[in-house]
């Protein structure tokens, strides 16, 4: 997280999530090391999952999927006024929540007491796979038709897959509200 005080009712709830791409992230980062770690070879690159288009950057231990290719203000293209609109919540504070190094682009909204609010998550760096571990996860996920290539609800979030960039909102009650951001931060990613 980026060091700024998280009001914890919306931290705690989104954790899940971030941490299901994380471990990921990790474990996929530890296969690619392991496999392309005793050849001298130069670093593949592969085709980003999903089917979607995307930039594939190599590092010191292979090669990880991109879907996005640059940071993402997610505050910046869906600012609070814009977030209360299509929530229907009385939200004016919205913080950066970064991951840079795990590509996860986030913001939290809250109303200016705290007392209510939710998560807006991006996340770039092997976007299928943590939407595929997040839905196998999800106590009964129920799917979305018509949110890009596939989606999900649960309870407490709604998550989308674009090729491989993932969205989700955490934390809301109002799944329309939801699907509303998601689309609308999707067309400016």
């Amino acid at each position: 997280m980026s060091g700024q005080p998280q009001v914890s009712h919306r931290r705690n709830g989104s954790k899940p999530i971030r941490l299901a791409a994380l471990a990921v992230v990790a474990i996929g980062g530890g296969l690619l090391a392991a496999c392309g770690g005793s050849s001298g070879s130069a670093a593949t690159s592969s085709q980003p999952a999903g089917g979607g288009s995307g930039t594939t950057s190599s590092g010191g231990g292979g090669t990880v999927n991109d879907g996005i290719g640059h940071p993402v203000s997610v505050c910046t293209l869906l600012p609070a006024a814009t977030a209360a609109s299509l929530s229907g919540l009385p939200v004016t504070v919205a913080t950066e929540g970064d991951t840079p190094s795990y590509k996860i682009w986030s913001c939290d909204y809250a109303s200016a007491d705290g007392t209510q609010g939710f998560d807006v998550d991006v996340l770039g760096l092997d976007a299928a796979a943590g939407y595929a571990a997040n839905v196998g996860s999800a106590q009964s996920a129920q799917p979305i038709s018509g949110l890009g290539d596939k989606a999900f609800s649960t309870a407490s979030a709604v998550e989308a897959l674009y090729g491989n960039v993932d969205y989700s909102v955490a934390n809301l009650a109002n799944a329309s509200g939801s699907e509303a951001m998601i689309k609308y931060l999707q067309a400016k990613v």
